[in-house]
């Protein structure tokens, strides 16, 4: 069988965004699990990792080294030809290999298939289903959220692409019934996971002499969102809401907290989870308070997390990272991708909506299921044998149908 061309869109690896790389290398770490067993030689693109093109790359996950090709979208305007033209470049380079792939997959950077962020990044990431029908390449929406759509005109868009994929991966029941309402003509649809769920770790040792409590703190979400005026709709204001956790903590003798960044930064002009998490530590002044390391990847994220005792957060992969590790976890959500993959897909009832709930439903939430962490831990175990690994066999089951092989 020849090389195959493989292009994964929507999947960033040079990001600050640690849940963002999660979703890649756990892609990557699929497709190769799967076409190396059938013995399948094959190049993988990716126009969105975030590295230039000038070389290709390789990630080390777990034992296995994969080769990857940063890339790029084609030219598609006068302006960026004659660029190309004056920089003595070829401006029809990142052309051929969209007409020579074999397959194009799209992760959307795991919620980007939607307008909640902007038209621009969602044209950003329809842009790949729109070259992949261009030259008539087949292409695979992976598992992702789809949705929520408040602009007509790029809802239109959407539809449009859901249509015409070979396969279209829901990671949640709400983008599930989303494609079967409004995209019925899109029979192979079905409800997938988050593919983090299967990115490999190795638990981290750490002291047990108190309890290991987490919390991923996100400093999107402190800013008051990209607007700064509470776009996303909270209820209460989220620092007030961090510090009546971390209270609560501190008056519990036996509890060591961990602050977790998991989008880090070395600059702190930008968002920055770490940098908040270091202020936090160093505001508090007390030794039951730790600042989780500078995370270099996401399976370092992971490796830490899967060492405490107890977890929360409003960053959805540091909670994903906890449930697929083992951990008892209160995931806070903060819009319905939290809410689809928690309470739908998972049937997981021990989650905060802090759209809806107040800070006084939210502290008693959480002193709830620290209280009852070891039947957290016994829900999770099986919801990872039954509902996740069920859907990992169905994820492989239609790649090899999507790849045919």
């Amino acid at each position: 069988m020849k090389e195959l061309k493989i292009i994964i869109a929507g999947a960033e690896i040079k990001t600050v965004n640690r849940g963002c790389t999660a979703l890649s290398i756990s892609t990557m770490y699929l497709l190769d699990e799967l076409l190396s067993r059938k013995k399948i030689s094959y190049k993988l693109y990716l126009p969105n990792s975030g590295f230039a093109d000038n070389e290709c790359r390789t990630y080390k996950i777990g034992e296995k080294e994969i080769v990857f090709y940063p890339w790029k979208y084609p030219i598609s305007d006068l302006k960026e030809f004659l660029k190309a033209i004056y920089k003595r470049q070829n401006p029809l380079k990142y052309k051929k290999i969209y007409k020579d792939a074999d397959f194009i997959l799209d992760l959307g950077l795991g919620d980007s298939f939607a307008d909640i962020y902007g038209e621009a990044r969602f044209n950003k990431i329809d842009k790949i289903h729109v070259l992949a029908r261009k030259y008539r390449r087949p292409y695979c929406i992976l598992p992702q959220t789809i949705g929520p759509f408040s602009d007509n005109k790029i809802k239109d868009l959407a539809d449009r692409s859901i249509s015409h994929a070979s396969i279209v991966m829901a990671r949640d029941k709400q983008s599930l019934d989303y494609v079967l309402q409004n995209v019925p003509e899109q029979k192979n649809i079905a409800e997938y996971i988050d593919v983090a769920f299967f990115m490999p770790y190795k638990k981290e040792k750490i002291s047990h002499d108190m309890v290991n409590v987490g919390i991923s703190i996100s400093d999107l979400l402190w800013r008051g969102g990209y607007t700064g005026h509470n776009e996303f709709g909270l209820l209460d204001d989220y620092q007030k809401v961090i510090r009546h956790i971390i209270h609560f903590f501190l008056k519990k003798e036996n509890v060591r907290l961990h602050l977790v960044g998991h989008v880090v930064n070395g600059e702190r002009w930008s968002e920055n989870d770490y940098a908040l998490c270091y202020d936090l530590s160093k505001e508090y002044n007390d030794s039951r308070i730790v600042c989780a390391p500078y995370f270099l990847g996401p399976i370092e994220a992971k490796n830490y997390v899967a060492g405490l005792d107890f977890f929360m957060g409003a960053r959805m992969h540091a909670t994903i990272a906890a449930f697929s590790s083992g951990v008892p976890v209160v995931p806070m959500a903060y819009s319905r991708k939290f809410n689809g993959l928690f309470e739908g897909t998972l049937q997981y009832p021990y989650m905060i909506d802090m759209k809806v709930d107040t800070i006084e439903t939210m502290i008693s939430k959480i002193d709830e299921s620290f209280s009852n962490r070891g039947e957290l831990k016994e829900i999770i175990d099986n919801r990872m044998s039954t509902i996740v690994e069920e859907r990992r066999k169905l994820l492989i089951k239609n790649l090899k149908i999507f790849f045919n092989i």
